[in-house]
């Protein structure tokens, strides 16, 4: 009986796994792969050997492996221009006695998108991630660490943004439409 049932068991779990799995396939659920970009080559002027911009090379060559960053903006066919990072912290209360209980933490990235040819293909854009941090002095050191944590946490989501915004289907169409035409906008190589 106890074999019965134990097997029993088991054809559910089978069941509903394989009934879940019919579900999101019928729903048109994919994981994310790849999105091969028109465009081969990238200089950007995110530093490579940063947290923050090693984990975007790394994004992008996941999301299209074609993609090579070049050291030379004149040998790219794509700029990506950081031209403003900002990563900073306020006070939000404060306790009693006039210590902080509670900080908030921003971090904001400018950037913009421009093909050899001149075209914009991403405006100068902003994205902005915020997070709250409880504080208490008796752990200050903890609290520093949880920061630092935070902190890396808004860049992979601003990563994940900023590898969504470049791979649009209105940026990869902007790119080809505009291929070898120049553009209104003109960057500095």
């Amino acid at each position: 009986m106890v074999y019965s049932f134990s097997f029993l068991r088991w054809h559910q779990a089978l069941l509903a796994a394989l009934l879940l799995s019919l579900v999101l396939a019928g729903c048109g659920f994919k994981l994310r792969g790849e999105k091969p970009l028109p465009f081969t080559t990238m200089y950007t002027n995110i530093e490579s050997n940063s947290r923050f911009g090693s984990y975007l090379r790394r994004s992008l060559k996941a999301s299209s492996p074609s993609l090579q960053f070049v050291d030379n903006a004149s040998a790219a066919q794509v700029v990506l221009s950081q031209l403003e990072r900002i990563q900073s912290q306020r006070e939000v209360s404060l306790n009693s006695q006039g210590q902080v209980e509670e900080y908030e933490l921003t971090l904001r990235l400018t950037f913009q998108l421009v093909s050899n040819s001149g075209q914009l293909l991403i405006p100068p854009s902003t994205l902005t991630s915020t997070r709250t941090l409880p504080y208490d002095e008796a752990n200050s050191q903890a609290k520093a660490q949880e920061m630092v944590t935070l902190y890396q946490d808004m860049e992979a989501q601003m990563v994940g943004q900023l590898v969504r915004r470049i791979s649009s289907d209105d940026v990869i169409q902007g790119y080809q439409q505009g291929a070898g035409t120049p553009g209104d906008a003109q960057f500095a190589r």
